[in-house]
């Protein structure tokens, strides 16, 4: 891990030009705030171009920036590379922010580190859950793998080859949450099909962020027969969603409607597993508003708090039959109320 010492220094001296050239920033609606809070947002190394995941986080901040009763003022910092997470965040506390948001379960340690070292700033962090975290620290987790089970019974429905497949980002808990919940969506839709799927190895900054071999794992899917990919990996996900649409087969997208994020994809989007990730970043930065923090240091979004779901059909919604339909309907109530199983154990 890196450390911190030494670095508060140089980020003073940086912050500014940094800040002003990598980040963007909307300024707050409200002129009549007593006091303005400054939220700095630090992206994993898929950076905002994943058009979901990193993407969405920010659509979160800047939400709240745009909600004239938080009196927010935001920028971002984008990762380039692991070594950039501790800095990155540095940045944000030597400009005295008042919370800052991080960007994905690669940011576990980092974040934890850095708010350990500054209680009087609050952190959030998507897709991360600490055993007992510092009371400056939130994290922010999802039930990835209902909104799987969502996508993978119109998958699992749409098919006409018996085969689907899906291309993931790095074996971790959110990651593996959306497979499972993927793949026995599927299996709840009909108990002949077959799944194919393949994650992502540790690729350093390529990790979620290598379309390319995103899309010679989903070209090697259609060749064994599959029709329709799951791309759940950031920018690789987002490369199997591209090879779908040249090979002329379904896809589902991840995190956010990518069918409205992601329009190079839209020929082949039949929907998208969505985690909620803008309300959830919204409501953390609202409970450091209002002064609601949870004292838990966690806060969970899963089908009881519409924290996930699937996106709308779009162009594809008259071809998805009324008893498909239905069944999602039903199946995200019952997830709802826990009389139906993901299967996910973990």
């Amino acid at each position: 891990m890196t450390s911190i010492k030494g670095v508060g220094a140089l980020a003073a001296l940086l912050a500014t030009a940094i800040l002003g050239v990598a980040c963007g920033s909307t300024p707050t609606t409200s002129t009549s705030c007593s006091k303005t809070f400054n939220v700095g947002l630090v992206t994993d190394v898929g950076k905002l171009s994943d058009k979901s995941f990193n993407a969405n986080a920010w659509q979160g901040v800047q939400d709240a920036v745009n909600d004239s009763s938080l009196c927010v003022k935001a920028k971002v910092i984008e990762s380039n590379q692991p070594t950039d997470y501790q800095k990155n965040m540095q940045l944000f506390i030597d400009q005295k922010y008042d919370m800052v948001v991080t960007v994905g379960f690669l940011l576990g340690d980092d974040t934890l580190a850095v708010a350990k070292a500054n209680p009087t700033v609050k952190f959030a962090i998507v897709d991360y859950a600490y055993d007992k975290p510092p009371a400056n620290l939130t994290g922010l987790v999802f039930r990835e793998d209902q909104a799987g089970f969502l996508a993978g019974i119109v998958a699992g429905k749409m098919t006409k080859s018996g085969t689907i497949g899906g291309v993931y980002g790095l074996d971790i808990p959110p990651v593996h949450k959306y497979r499972v919940g993927y793949e026995n969506g599927a299996k709840y839709a009909n108990a002949a099909i077959k799944t194919l799927g393949v994650y992502q190895p540790p690729s350093g900054a390529k990790s979620f962020n290598d379309p390319d071999w995103g899309k010679q794992q989903a070209t090697a899917m259609f060749g064994q027969g599959a029709d329709i990919v799951f791309g759940a990996g950031g920018n690789t996900g987002n490369g199997a969603l591209l090879a779908a649409v040249q090979a002329n087969k379904l896809c589902v997208g991840v995190d956010v409607d990518q069918y409205v994020s992601y329009p190079d994809a839209d020929k082949c989007l039949v929907t998208s597993a969505e985690k909620h990730i803008a309300f959830s970043v919204k409501t953390a930065i609202t409970d450091m508003v209002k002064n609601t923090w949870p004292s838990s240091g966690l806060l969970t979004f899963d089908a009881t708090n519409a924290g996930v779901g699937i996106s709308p059909f779009h162009t594809y919604d008259s071809q998805v039959p009324a008893d498909v339909k239905a069944m999602v309907a039903d199946a995200l109530k019952k997830l709802a109320d826990g009389s139906l199983k993901t299967g996910y154990t973990g």
